[in-house]
């Protein structure tokens, strides 16, 4: 081998030398690792930070440049320096252990994701506890008309708290009507045990229901398994799409967003791209604002068209119902006919994005099958909804299609909707399976537009053919609220069927906050009612009567009471060829918690309050008064949202001075049909004063902690101590300097509120 020139030999060696040099400056030594404090852009990152510092060179590990928000190069190296990135600006101070970074925005990386969501409570107040309920629900009906008396009745029974979910069943029952032969006396309508779960917001049901469908199928009843998501569970879960906005803050900044002129929402960024998801709370178009504040006070507004569209959901979110089971026939009629088949109806609807909606559904029976799909397509806020649906069928009458389109905008006070659809004579669905046959053609236009200080003028027309009867009216309104909260409505309607026009005019007057005049207009007969109503919460007497002129010349009259315990009413009605008296009464008869109690029919929750035997403290539903316990220190609260927490709440200054409330606010969610029990535990506290000495019979030094089950306190001057409700008998335990030594504490000898043991040996 001939020898290398001392050139060759240092090239060599240069070569063998330079990977090792370029991995030592791109992988520094472990040995220079520092936790610095780090800001970008003035945000400080709540946290310290391993840092290698090679002499005026910071270096920093890859996954904590992607949590600081900066972009990290291309290559595949575990560490990267931070005094190479182009667009970054780094200032150390090692003596202060901290690092500003100043990124431009084509420094910054990633992507925060703002959502409005309600602020969360600093404080959770207690949950009303679950209690057993059983309600007797009534509607009753008495009437003579020409000699001919009847008594019709609908009652209900709910059971619920004692086992999971609410049972309940209603039956109809009539004695005297005429034309009843072969009608049962009593029929049942419903019976069903439905079992609600918050966390995954569904719904199961074991009985009779109706079928859930889509809006272009129809519903029947049905007997069997019931199951569907229930987004009424959650009343503050907003499912319609949201809007998205996006930018970038090169400085923590606040992002304020400003709906129809009011303000949703205030959040805090930091420097970066972020994602800000809008919450519009109407239907139709409407106009948004995003204000965008740096540190240092510059601000900048963007103007957004948003589309409220409750209709459809928003982007990820589905829903879907599944309903096995006999479809209900003769319903009111007989309490258990079902059909032989048995009949199975689903559904699924998914929000592709925030402006696509799927629709899925399916009904299936031994000889029908019908599948279907449809889409709602928010193409934006200025053109509105075009939705869109077909469905097929294969069954006994043939092969059969039928198809639907509509549209619908809504803005600025105005509202436009069109909408078709076409059934072929051989489409079969469910419903049509006992009897009721599907709409052949339905073509129908609104317009509505609200104008100031003028109303609202609408007009419709519609066109159907069902079961070869075709059928085509035109429908114009107009309504006014006018000065002195007087209101009118003056509606025409065209029937080309027949050829006939009606047009009506509805004018109504106030006379007070319990009374109301109206009239009421149109070709064939004139009527004058007079109102008396008391408010929904307090009750009292109401009565009204009426006369109408014209071909059909009827009076009636009618007096009721609206009570605690229920609603009454007794009335007459007198026409030309029929009179009629009648009679009613409407309420219910609750057992809760061992204790019967009669109310008005109500399909609300309840909550029973408890003051634990004490009377007559002031209740607060929601801050507002809601009345006072009774003596035995109950009361109980009606007409509660079912899924929603409602704040109760008593005021511990109310209460005798002897009395104590642990809890004073306590929130009632009383669920599907349940009832909760509002328990603060008020309960009279004693008071008990001792003095303790030691085996030597000397007080024990001041300054010393008593312990109790219930809390500490200190021994005071002289050995003694006051104790607020301590367990009587029970034991304390003393520590002093010295060590620690016990007390017992006797039976209460008296029921006074104050007892004083005297001495007490701490052995």
């Amino acid at each position: 081998m001939p020898a290398r020139s001392p050139c060759a030999r240092s090239l060599l060696a240069l070569l063998l030398w330079l990977p090792l040099m370029l991995s030592a400056r791109a992988e520094p030594a472990a040995d220079t690792v520092q936790w610095l404090a780090i800001t970008v852009n003035h945000a400080p990152r709540g946290e310290l930070w391993a840092c290698r510092v090679v002499g005026e060179a910071l270096w920093i590990d890859r996954g904590d440049l992607k949590k600081l928000g900066l972009h990290a190069p291309d290559d595949h190296s575990e560490w990267v320096e931070l005094t190479s990135l182009p667009g970054l600006k780094v200032s150390l101070d090692l003596h202060a252990q901290q690092v500003s970074l100043t990124a431009d925005a084509k420094a910054l990386d990633g992507q925060q994701h703002l959502t409005i969501e309600r602020p969360t409570a600093q404080y959770r107040y207690p949950e009303a506890q679950p209690i057993s309920a059983f309600t007797l629900g009534y509607a009753l009906y008495a009437s003579n008309s020409q000699g001919n008396r009847q008594l019709n009745a609908q009652t209900s029974l709910t059971a619920s708290g004692a086992l999971p979910g609410t049972f309940s069943s209603s039956f109809s029952s009539h004695v005297g009507e005429e034309n009843s032969a072969g009608r049962p006396s009593h029929t049942r309508l419903e019976t069903r045990w439905q079992w609600d779960n918050v966390d995954s917001l569904t719904s199961l049901a074991l009985g009779d229901s109706i079928t859930t469908g889509t809006r272009w199928s129809r519903q029947v009843r049905f007997g069997g398994l019931h199951w569907a998501r229930n987004f009424e569970l959650n009343p503050q879960l907003n499912t319609e799409p949201r809007s998205r906005y996006s930018d970038t803050a090169v400085l923590p900044s606040t992002v304020d967003l400003y709906i129809d002129g009011l303000k949703q929402s205030s959040q805090r960024v930091t420097p970066g791209d972020f994602l800000l998801d809008t919450l519009p709370s109407f239907t139709g178009s409407g106009q948004a604002q995003v204000v965008i504040t740096d540190i240092n006070g510059q601000r900048r507004t963007v103007q957004l068209d948003l589309y409220g569209a409750p209709g459809m959901l928003a982007e990820g979110l589905s829903s879907g119902s599944l309903d096995i089971g006999w479809m209900r026939q003769n319903y009111a009629l007989r309490s258990n006919d079902y059909a032989p088949s048995p009949v199975l109806d689903a559904g699924w609807r998914y929000g592709v994005n925030n402006r696509l909606t799927l629709t899925l559904h399916t009904e299936q029976q031994s000889k029908l099958h019908n599948v279907g799909t449809g889409v709602d397509w928010l193409i934006s806020p200025d053109i509105g909804i075009v939705s869109q649906h077909v469905a097929f069928s294969d069954s006994p009458y043939g092969l059969g299609k039928q198809w639907g389109l509509g549209w619908q905008w809504n803005g600025g006070g105005t509202g436009i909707s069109a909408s078709t659809v076409r059934t072929d004579a051989d489409f079969a669905d469910n419903a049509r399976t006992i009897g009721a046959l599907p709409v052949r053609r339905s073509d129908s236009v609104w317009l509505s537009r609200s104008v100031p200080h003028f109303g609202t003028v609408g007009a419709g027309w519609v066109q159907q053919n069902i079961q070869g009867s075709r059928q085509r009216y035109l429908n114009a309104s107009w309504s006014v609220s006018l000065p002195a909260h007087l209101s009118t409505t003056l509606s025409y309607t065209r029937s080309f069927t027949d050829s006939s026009s009606n047009v009506q005019l509805m004018l109504s007057v106030p006379l007070g906050r319990a009374d109301t005049l109206s009239v009421q207009t149109s070709r064939e007969t004139s009527r004058m009612d007079y109102r008396h109503q008391p408010d929904d919460r307090l009750g009292g007497w109401s009565w009204q009567l009426g006369q109408s002129v014209g071909e059909r010349r009827d009076t009636y009259a009618d007096v009721g009471y609206l009570g605690h315990a229920g609603e009454w009413h007794v009335g007459l009605e007198q026409g030309a060829k029929l009179g009629n008296q009648y009679a009613s009464a409407e309420g219910s008869l609750t057992l809760l918690d061992g204790s019967l109690h009669a109310l008005r029919y109500s399909q609300q929750g309840l909550a029973l309050v408890s003051t634990q035997g004490i009377g007559h403290v002031p209740v607060m539903l929601e801050n507002r008064p809601a009345g006072e316990t009774d003596e035995n220190g109950y009361l109980l609260l009606t007409d509660l949202p079912q899924y929603h927490s409602s704040k109760v709440s008593i005021n511990p200054l109310d209460l005798p001075a002897d009395v104590m409330a642990p809890v004073t606010d306590m929130n009632a969610r009383p669920g599907n049909g349940s009832a909760v029990k509002v328990d603060f535990n008020v309960h009279h506290a004693v008071t008990v004063q001792a003095r303790l000495v030691d085996s030597r019979h000397k007080p024990l030094p001041l300054g010393s902690i008593v312990s109790t089950p219930r809390g500490a306190t200190i021994v005071g001057r002289d050995g003694f101590i006051w104790l607020e409700d301590p367990p009587l008998p029970g034991e304390l335990v003393v520590k002093t300097g010295e060590g620690e030594c016990r007390v017992t504490l006797p039976a209460p000898r008296t029921a006074s509120s104050i007892q004083n043991i005297g001495e007490q040996l701490c052995h």
